[in-house]
């Protein structure tokens, strides 16, 4: 499963996936709803993509805009409503500081503002910075998923054996994604939530530098499993300046992806897996569509419900 992240960040950065997507190995994308004008003129670039699985990549860290629902007191911002850094959502989360029905409310906020933007559910759910697996924060997430306002599929950041030892490339960043998503895990599926086996695609410096940044990570994939290969195409794309220090990065990926030999690499890897592998992808894109009519249903009810209240309700 290619997976691009970020779809809404900036109309560039969303023309850049949609290019992956019709010119390259991506399949599937997570959309950010928080960003204002941004994901406004990104959705109608979707219009061209309708067989690319768009989720909903949940935004608790700052991406330069405010929260739809959370307030300070909740712990999740700032005096201004703008989210926290990724270290003091972090910390917050250990420390027991975040609110965890305000995390909810918030996670409902997203759901509800994509529905409203997409015309449909989200396929699957996951976390900008991978926040979604935080403590607290993936505990109002499944809580969300229990109550029909989310698709029960979504991503753990656990890299398959061997591939920490084989490669290199931001190793101290990649252990702590990997214990986070190992403990994670173990909610996710007490929970029964549709989840990848395995995860790879943090990238270096040094790997944009080379045609082929991922070389050593599809040489370290394994024989069996479902593996997710995040990725983060874009144009170059001006309006992430002050909001993201991944710009110029994007650009390079997308030019990798979006490359003859990348392309042929992505389909082999995609046929390696034997024939469970295959069969738990098609269960895992089928229970996407599922979901999201499930959803769908489920927010149009609350739709309903609150439209039919009365002022003093």
């Amino acid at each position: 499963m290619i997976s691009a992240d970020d779809f809404g960040f900036g109309l560039s950065t969303s023309l850049g996936i949609v290019h992956a997507h019709l010119h390259g190995p991506v399949k599937r994308t997570s959309m950010m709803v928080v960003t204002d004008d941004h994901v406004k003129a990104s959705v109608p670039l979707l219009d061209e993509t309708p067989d690319l699985n768009v989720g909903l990549h949940l935004v608790f860290t700052n991406v330069g805009h405010s929260a739809l629902a959370a307030t300070p007191a909740s712990g999740l911002v700032n005096s201004q409503r703008r989210f926290l850094s990724i270290q003091q959502l972090y910390f917050r989360c250990i420390s027991g500081r975040i609110d965890a029905s305000a995390v909810f409310d918030e996670i409902c906020a997203q759901a509800e503002l994509f529905s409203k933007l997409v015309g449909r559910a989200a396929t699957h759910v996951d976390g900008h910075h991978h926040a979604h697996q935080f403590p607290v924060i993936r505990q109002a997430m499944l809580r969300a998923m229990k109550e029909g306002f989310l698709p029960r599929i979504t991503r753990r950041t656990v890299e398959p054996p061997g591939m920490l030892a084989s490669v290199s490339s931001c190793r101290a960043r990649r252990m702590v994604l990997n214990m986070l998503g190992q403990s994670a895990a173990a909610d996710f599926r007490r929970e029964g939530i549709s989840l990848n086996d395995y995860f790879f695609g943090v990238l270096g410096e040094r790997d944009l530098g080379k045609e082929n940044p991922w070389e050593r990570y599809l040489a370290a994939l394994p024989p069996h499993g479902s593996v997710e290969w995040m990725v983060h195409p874009g144009f170059y794309d001006e309006s992430l300046i002050g909001r993201d220090s991944y710009i110029r990065q994007r650009v390079l990926e997308l030019s990798a992806l979006t490359s003859p030999s990348i392309t042929a690499q992505a389909a082999t890897a995609s046929s390696r897996g034997a024939r469970d592998d295959g069969a738990n992808l098609a269960t895992m894109e089928l229970s996407e569509t599922a979901h999201a009519h499930s959803a769908d249903h489920r927010l149009s009810l609350v739709r309903s419900e609150e439209s039919g209240r009365s002022p003093a309700s």
